[in-house]
C-alpha cells in the first residue's frame, strides 16, 4: 500500500546505468541525495546531480537514470491531488489539476540553491514516513513549488466592484470542498447578482460549467474516500451530501456503471496486480 500512498517519503538507489520510472499518476517530487544521473523522457534529456530537485506532474513518461560514474541515491514522494479536499483554494486546485497548462513545461529541474531543493534537504528521512509531522513538511514543499502568485485585486481601492470582481475574490478564498458544497444560488447571492449571471461569468472566465465542475469534484471525492482502507459506505455517503447509503449507491451507479463495493473490489484487484508486477 505504501507504494501507492500520497505524501509518503521513499528512498531509492540506482546502480551504475540503472533506471527508475516516475509514477504515471499524480505529482512527483524528487531530490538527489548523492551521485549523478539523467532525467529522460522530457525534451531534452537533463543532467542532475546531488542537491538537485525534480518536479513532475505526469505530463509524459519520465525516467531517472544513474550515470556510468557510480551509484545514485534519491528521495521522492507522490502527491495525489484527489486525496486532498478542503486544502486547496479553487485557483490552487486548477493549477494542480492541470499540469499541462503550466509554463514552463514540466518536468522542472530545480537547482540545489532553490528554496524548494533546500527545503527538501531539511526534510527528515523516511524513518518517519506516514507521520503527520512529515506529511505537513511535504505539503510545505508542495506549497513552495506550486503556489500561485498572491492574489491582488485588479480593481483600484475605492472603485466599485462588479459581480465578476466579487466572484474572483471568493474563488481565491474558498477551498474546493467549500465550493463543491455551496449552492450556486448562495454563491450568486454573495456576488450580488442573479444565478444566471453568475453562471455566465464563470463560463466566460474558466471555459466550463460551474455545476459541472462541482459534480466532477464530487465524483473525485467519493472515489478518494472509497479508496481508503476500511472505507464505510454510509460515512462516504454522508460526506458526499447524501442522507442515506441507498441514495448514494444509486448516484454512484449512475456515474460509474457499478456499485461502490464493486468499484472498491476492482480497484483493489488493479493495485494488487501492479504490486505483483513491481515485485517481478
Amino acid at each position: 500500500m505504501a507504494l501507492d500512498a500520497s505524501l509518503w517519503l521513499h528512498e531509492g538507489r540506482l546502480n551504475t546505468g540503472e533506471e527508475w520510472e516516475f509514477p504515471a499518476s499524480g505529482w512527483v517530487f524528487l531530490w538527489i541525495l548523492s551521485g549523478e544521473g539523467y532525467v529522460m523522457g522530457g525534451a531534452p534529456t537533463q543532467t542532475v546531480s546531488s542537491g538537485v530537485a525534480v518536479v513532475h506532474g505526469g505530463t509524459c513518461a519520465l525516467r531517472l537514470r544513474a550515470s556510468q560514474l557510480g551509484r545514485l541515491r534519491f528521495r521522492w514522494f507522490r502527491l495525489d491531488p484527489s486525496s486532498l479536499f478542503g486544502v486547496f483554494t479553487v485557483f490552487e486546485r486548477r493549477r494542480i489539476d492541470h499540469p499541462k497548462q503550466l509554463d514552463p513545461a514540466l518536468p522542472w529541474i530545480l537547482s540545489k540553491e532553490s528554496p524548494a531543493a533546500q527545503r527538501f534537504a531539511k526534510t527528515p528521512d523516511h524513518g518517519n514516513s506516514g507521520s503527520l509531522e512529515q506529511r505537513a513538511r511535504l505539503l510545505e514543499l508542495v506549497s513552495a513549488v506550486l503556489s500561485p502568485p498572491p492574489y491582488k485585486s485588479s480593481t483600484p481601492i475605492g472603485s466599485p466592484r462588479d459581480a465578476g470582481d466579487r466572484l474572483e475574490e471568493l474563488l481565491h478564498q474558498l477551498t474546493d470542498a467549500e465550493l463543491m458544497s455551496l449552492p450556486v444560488e448562495e454563491l450568486a447571492h454573495r456576488c450580488h447578482c442573479e444565478t444566471r449571471r453568475l453562471l455566465l461569468i464563470y463560463r466566460e472566465r474558466f471555459g466550463g460549467s460551474l455545476p459541472g465542475q462541482q459534480r466532477e469534484w464530487l465524483k473525485i471525492k467519493a472515489c478518494s474516500m472509497l479508496s481508503q482502507p476500511h472505507a464505510d459506505i454510509a460515512s462516504v455517503a454522508k460526506a458526499c451530501g447524501y442522507e442515506g447509503a441507498d441514495a448514494f449507491r444509486a448516484w454512484f451507479r449512475r456515474q460509474f456503471g457499478m456499485a461502490p463495493t464493486q468499484w472498491q473490489q476492482e480497484r483493489a484487484s488493479t493495485l494488487s496486480g501492479q504490486g505483483e508486477a513491481t515485485i517481478r
